[in-house]
């Protein structure tokens, strides 16, 4: 994954963090971040990436259980860079201490977590998520201002490849639901046919036949037009979604 990052400030491209979930692709975010970043600071770093959803559930990825937990601590605490950076503000400790007094008892919370530095960065995103990628280190001074700014560079590529891939996960669960969509409407509307030739009746007559018998044995009207097909030769149709499926 690291030979990804070659020339990455300069040729645009971008992380493959696609995953079947959300939580997959913050956890490759956060194992791709680590040793870049240790490589650009020259110290081993851990790093945690946290993905807010639209209705406000929380997802945090880490390299260590200890990260994770001290991010997970500051999201729900509201008293820390991971909760300042999802509120889109940049927050770097230095030295044990924090640059904002409001946080008094943060850098003992650091040290006990086995952290001496953090610096956290909002990785903007799209429909109403929100994201941080936090990064800590057991040694103190580690994010000069040379650093941060190689840090922010790499943020910049990270956000963009988050987006992409939260992108390709909703294009797919869509795809997903049209397959699902017009398997269940070809039963239906198949289902109805066979109705209208049993009973001599129209379309809309046939779907109130389909409703009823759906509404008396409480089940939907594809497993109601699919038990029906079932029952027939040949059974319930199969159209080229399904074959694709």
């Amino acid at each position: 994954m690291i030979d990804q990052l070659v020339d990455w400030r300069f040729s645009g491209a971008l992380l493959d963090i696609r995953g079947h979930s959300e939580a997959a692709s913050a956890c490759t975010l956060a194992r791709i971040a680590a040793p870049a970043v240790s490589d650009m600071a020259g110290s081993e770093v851990e790093s945690t990436v946290t993905i807010v959803r639209p209705d406000g559930t929380p997802s945090t990825a880490a390299t260590t259980d200890g990260a994770g937990g001290l991010s997970r601590w500051d999201q729900l605490a509201g008293r820390g860079p991971t909760s300042r950076a999802l509120g889109g503000r940049l927050t770097i400790i230095l030295n044990a201490r924090s640059l904002d007094k409001r946080w008094d008892e943060y850098p003992a919370t650091l040290r006990a977590a086995g952290f001496r530095s953090a610096f956290a960065v909002p990785l903007p995103l799209e429909r109403g998520y929100r994201a941080a990628l936090t990064l800590y280190t057991a040694e103190t001074n580690v994010f000069t201002p040379v650093v941060a700014a190689e840090v922010l560079a790499f943020s910049v590529v990270a956000a963009k490849s988050l987006v992409l891939a939260l992108q390709v996960r909703a294009g797919l669960a869509q795809s997903a639901d049209l397959r699902a969509a017009m398997a269940g409407r070809t039963a239906i509307n198949t289902a109805c046919g066979v109705i209208m030739g049993q009973n001599q009746c129209s379309y809309d007559a046939a779907v109130q036949i389909l409703t009823a018998a759906s509404s008396e044995q409480n089940l939907t009207l594809r497993d109601v037009a699919e038990g029906m097909l079932s029952t027939l030769q040949g059974g319930v149709p199969t159209t080229h979604f399904q074959h694709r499926a």
